[in-house]
């Protein structure tokens, strides 16, 4: 009991002599400025290291890759919706998508809508599917040709004003034409349906495409889809209308065989 007690004894005798010895420390000013040196330092570290990672996630690279991912969550999530079950498309189901991405239900159709022209086949069942995106975010006829227009000025910056002239290029320069001739066809397609867009305001985004294409009404007489197909796998053509007879050259007694008026209207 004698041992047990001296040991209980000296364990306070043992905590008081470190006590005592932190207090003598920190009552040093030498001791007291290292570890005020420490702090800072670390303080320091912590705060660059915030900076670091601040500066990594409003980097315009970050800041792509974010706007990337939430495009991807727009596409992957409508895609399970069309062509099979658009019918049951609700507003509720673009507003949950809005607040997922933050995007607006304007911005939704204009990414989906695009996403589409890019990788789809335009065909009854493009128009049904965007028709039924319209109506779930409920698009009025002013939101739909600040739609088409920004749609057309994206496709004029990618592909150039329309050249039905494709002789003499490159492969991947009838290749480029040809894409942006068919993204011309498609969208004076919906601008001149009732149902995406009003009558009026169709008509004025048709001349407005005209002019951001560089298009003649020749050439959209030309280039004009007037049927649509249903086939899945089989986009609309426009390479026979890009195809066009050089102009007779003046004195020339006859112009060449079939005219120089291209190919017939497209019919997907």
């Amino acid at each position: 009991e004698e041992e047990e007690e001296e040991e209980e004894a000296a364990e306070p005798g043992a905590f008081g002599t470190a006590v005592g010895f932190v207090q003598d420390a920190v009552a040093n000013p030498t001791v007291r400025n290292i570890g005020v040196l420490g702090l800072t330092v670390l303080a320091g570290s912590f705060a660059l290291s915030c900076y670091r990672v601040y500066m990594v996630y409003q980097s315009s690279c970050s800041k792509r890759s974010r706007q990337v991912n939430k495009n991807m969550v727009v596409v992957d999530r409508l895609r399970d919706f069309f062509p099979a079950n658009r019918d049951s498309l609700s507003k509720g189901h673009i507003q949950g998508l809005a607040g997922k991405t933050g995007f607006t239900p304007e911005e939704i159709f204009r990414k989906y809508m695009r996403f589409k022209l890019n990788e789809e086949v335009f065909n009854t069942n493009f128009v049904a599917d965007v028709l039924a995106l319209k109506g779930a975010c409920g698009l009025n006829g002013e939101t739909m040709t600040s739609v088409l227009l920004e749609t057309g000025e994206r496709m004029v910056n990618k592909y150039g004003i329309l050249m039905r002239d494709i002789t003499g290029m490159s492969p991947s320069g009838v290749e480029r034409k040809v894409d942006g001739a068919s993204k011309f066809a498609k969208l004076m397609y919906l601008a001149d349906l009732d149902e995406f867009i009003p009558r009026m305001e169709g008509e004025a985004v048709q001349l407005r495409l005209k002019e951001l294409f560089g298009a003649t009404d020749e050439d959209y007489a030309s280039l004009r889809i007037t049927a649509l197909g249903t086939d899945d796998k089989v986009d609309i053509s426009v390479l026979e209308a890009m195809i066009t007879q050089p102009k007779p050259k003046p004195g020339d007694d006859e112009g060449p065989p079939g005219g120089g008026g291209g190919g017939t209207p497209v019919a997907a």
